[in-house]
């Protein structure tokens, strides 16, 4: 095992992951920046990208755009109140009086630091937890997996939406779309209507890329025609936004306990499936409000409210690794995402992994670690040009996307049949926006529904017709069930947890209104 630890470790210090790291770091900070985009929506987009590269370079690569895309999402948050993504949100409440105050520049770096402070604590807590989770995850059979990935689909539908209702018909839905193609036991094809492309199955990436891309342009247009109608449109002016004091590093650590804390409970809520960034920054930024000794300045302009959700949000990304790593299933969007590439790339992610491909996984937690560093370093180097970012016209980023939507899914799959599947996905994906339907829930049903299938109907055979008790000797399937049942009753009893709210719009939403 030491042997793999030195391998994975020097495999990252090479010229090629270093590269694309910097390089994904960089557009997950653009992208993120950009009001509405997000990094699963970059990494949707640029996975056509990796697939000419080794697995290593993949991931480095895509890991980049993710840790950058997180910490992107507060610079539009702070500069002009309009998260860049939804994690971002609680940032703004903070970020922007200060930027208003004439010190964005201080609020900007501390969202930099506490984002890579979070990171890193993230980072070295999946170093100790994951390797001896995976032991763990190494005995789970059909059962196991069965009651498993059944609890995840009761979480995430649960937890993503604004009903349980209409996570589980999101999730039900993409677990229908999965089922398209061959049986995997009979080899009979289902629900493919005669056409020969879908006995493959809906590629993932057409999917995804119509949903989180194209269907946000289909979005921004809708905006744009409503803004046109709007004779009242303010537009923000950003000049000098980025000016004012720097930040001191003795404040920095003076907040060493709310970053810690935040950060923390953001690993805790990256590792459960469907939570999400955002989820985990209101309970950062609560969490700091009420142990503050100036929570009454919480909403007007206070560091540590900036501090606290970044750190909560950016932990986020080393816990949704957790269960990717050992379980095989992803925490969000964005870790279902990486699931197709570690399967292009013929890995299977799961607790096997850890005992067939030891340096790649502890190449994974390395570059996780070095990209923070990168993040901080570009990030202090681009804060002069963030307020050029922001200023981007809403027209230009969008006509952008939609044609490397179509370029990125043609280039990956040479099949006009590909572009029409995409095309179809990013009507549904809007209209699952439109009226409220998690696309979250979604796409990790989509992902994890094969893995089920196979896992549940294994289960079926071995019971012979008890089921339940081949359960019930089973106790960390029992442990899954019983959490299933827990989290069902405890969402239908209590009600949906109703996230804080920013400029009219819930903490949940994927789109913001912009600015230019």
């Amino acid at each position: 095992m030491l042997d793999a630890l030195i391998t994975g470790v020097l495999s990252v210090f090479s010229l090629g992951p270093l590269l694309y790291i910097a390089v994904g770091v960089s557009i997950g900070i653009f992208v993120g920046a950009l009001p509405g985009l997000t990094g699963a929506m970059a990494i949707a987009l640029l996975m056509p990208v990796t697939f000419g590269l080794d697995p290593l370079t993949a991931l480095a690569f895509l890991i980049g755009i993710y840790k950058g895309g997180t910490f992107g999402g507060s610079i539009s948050g702070i500069l002009l109140n309009t998260p860049g993504s939804p994690e971002a949100a609680a940032t703004a409440f903070d970020g922007y009086p200060l930027a208003q105050a004439g010190q964005a520049r201080r609020a900007l770096q501390m969202a930099l630091f506490a984002s890579v402070g979070g990171a890193l604590i993230a980072d070295m807590l999946l170093y100790g937890v994951a390797l001896p989770f995976s032991r763990i995850a190494l005995k789970f059979g059909p059962v196991e997996i069965t009651f498993t990935v059944l609890f995840a689909f009761t979480f995430v539908a649960g937890l993503t939406g604004s009903s349980l209702v209409r996570g589980l018909v999101a999730c039900a839905f993409g677990i229908l779309c999965a089922s398209i193609g061959l049986d995997p036991m009979t080899a009979s094809p289902r629900l493919t209507f005669g056409f020969l492309e879908l006995q493959d199955g809906l590629p993932l990436l057409p999917v995804a890329i119509g949903m989180l891309g194209l269907a946000e342009v289909i979005m921004a247009m809708e905006r744009h025609i409503e803004a046109r109608r709007n004779s009242d449109a303010v537009i923000t002016k950003t000049e000098g936004l980025t000016s004012g004091p720097p930040l001191r590093i003795r404040e920095v650590f003076s907040f060493w306990r709310t970053i810690v804390k935040s950060s923390l409970a953001g690993s805790a809520i990256g590792a459960l499936p469907g939570i999400g960034a955002s989820m985990a920054a209101f309970v950062g930024y609560g969490m700091a409000q009420r142990s503050s000794k100036n929570r009454d300045k919480f909403g007007k302009g206070e560091i540590e409210g900036v501090a606290a959700p970044e750190a909560a949000n950016s932990a986020v990304v080393g816990g949704s690794f957790i269960p990717l790593l050992t379980l095989g299933i992803p925490g969000n969007v964005a870790t279902a995402l990486l699931i197709g590439v570690f399967l292009i790339h013929g890995i299977q992610p799961g607790p096997l992994v850890f005992k067939n491909d030891p340096e790649l996984i502890f190449a994974i937690f390395t570059v996780l670690f070095v990209t923070n560093f990168f993040t901080l370093g570009i990030g202090l180097l681009g804060e002069r040009v963030y307020g050029q970012i922001v200023k981007v016209p809403e027209y230009l980023s969008y006509g952008i996307i939609g044609l490397t939507c179509v370029t990125g899914v043609y280039a990956s799959t040479n099949s006009v049949f590909a572009i029409l599947v995409m095309v179809i996905f990013a009507i549904v994906g809007y209209l699952m926006k439109k009226f409220d339907y998690s696309f979250v829930a979604f796409i990790i049903g989509f992902v994890l529904a094969p893995e089920f299938e196979v896992a549940f109907r294994s289960y079926l055979l071995i019971a012979q017709g008890d089921p339940i008790g081949l359960l019930l000797r089973s106790p960390i399937a029992m442990i899954f069930a019983v959490l299933t049942v827990a989290a069902i009753v405890r969402i239908v009893w209590r009600g949906q947890p109703k996230a804080p709210k920013l400029n009219g719009l819930g903490a949940d939403k994927t789109r913001y209104p912009r600015s230019g």
